[in-house]
């Protein structure tokens, strides 16, 4: 006695009647379990298509999909109210957070270029690196600072 059942693949084979591998096939002709299975798949199926609608029904299912189709909709103008006072809110506080916020710290560009421009003057050199690769990359002997001082 086979006690493999045929798989989901297989019952689905069976079910639309198209053909199944020569082992799926002879168990569906000795397992009863697996043709209940089919058999019960094919009965609700065929309970489920029933008749035909009657003219009544299928002229307001006819109706209704051509309403829905030509783009008539209900409106819900409480949504567009709702969106507009959360607009309107939201436009109130703006000015609030906005006046809370800290002003930046001016300071005085004139002052801080002329400061530059002075360090600039003096060496341009340190403005850009420290004291200590510039002398590493530009070694100045003893007499040329003893000549500077004096």
């Amino acid at each position: 006695m086979n006690m493999h059942h045929l798989n989901d693949d297989e019952l689905n084979l069976a079910i639309l009647g198209e053909q199944l591998p020569a082992r799926a096939a002879d168990h569906l002709g000795s397992c009863v379990a697996c043709r209940r299975r089919r058999d019960a798949f094919l009965s609700l199926v065929a309970q489920a298509g029933g008749d035909d609608p009657d003219q009544a029904t299928r002229t307001r299912v006819r109706e209704r999909a051509l309403a829905a189709w030509s783009g008539s909709r209900v409106t819900y103008h409480w949504v567009r109210w709702a969106a507009a006072a959360a607009a309107v809110i939201v436009l109130a506080v703006l000015p609030l957070l906005h006046s809370h916020t800290p002003a930046p710290a001016k300071f005085n560009a004139e002052a801080v270029l002329t400061e530059v421009n002075q360090m600039l003057d003096r060496d341009p050199l340190s403005a850009v690196v420290s004291e200590e690769v510039v002398d590493t990359v530009v070694p100045v002997s003893h007499e040329v600072i003893e000549r500077s001082v004096s």
